[in-house]
């Protein structure tokens, strides 16, 4: 079997085995799609790098390298909520623990280079630390840190780090203010 690097060295090879690997995930996403909850997570929890306990993953979650991607503790994933790591550079996607997502959230921790010839691929980590809550719609570039406890507004496209306990929005994503998390348990 030829090594990845001599794969990557030939597009129209890997353009195939690119096609072969996205049709056999999209089969598998169908499938986890039409199943009940339970094996959805079940599944989820054998295919992903790491998962704890307590994770919800409603419908129409798509990963495409599950196995890059990590997942802390009682985590919501939302419908429509998309993972897209990077093979050639092996960045990773981590979610830590109480961290909510929304519905159609994006993760691209996967690009190209726009100076290279060729548009060669690239892509950096991304982290999202525990606590954090990503709004509906919003985007997370590359390369980014959602610190602890930060809340990213609905529709936000996120290009930087976001420190904790702050809520950032717009696009791109600046931050509006800190949190006011005194408020007294009711």
């Amino acid at each position: 079997m030829p090594d990845l690097d001599s794969i990557w060295a030939r597009p129209r090879a890997k353009r195939w085995l690119n096609f072969a690997y996205v049709y056999a995930a999209h089969l598998l996403h169908l499938l986890l799609d039409v199943s009940p909850w339970f094996v959805r997570n079940a599944a989820w929890r054998l295919l992903l790098g790491g998962c704890g306990k307590g994770v919800f993953f409603d419908h129409r979650v798509y990963v495409k390298f599950p196995w890059l991607v990590s997942i802390g503790d009682d985590v919501s994933i939302n419908r429509g909520v998309e993972f897209y790591c990077s093979l050639r550079e092996r960045s990773r996607i981590r979610i830590g623990s109480n961290v909510r997502i929304a519905p159609n959230v994006r993760f691209h921790a996967a690009g190209h280079d726009p100076d290279h010839p060729d548009l060669a691929d690239n892509g950096a980590d991304i982290v999202v630390e525990d606590g954090a809550w990503i709004g509906a719609g919003s985007l997370v570039l590359q390369g980014v840190r959602i610190g602890r406890g930060a809340v990213v507004a609905a529709g936000s496209v996120v290009t930087r780090d976001i420190p904790p306990n702050c809520i950032a929005g717009g696009v791109p994503a600046k931050v509006l203010r800190e949190r006011r998390t005194d408020h007294a348990s009711s």
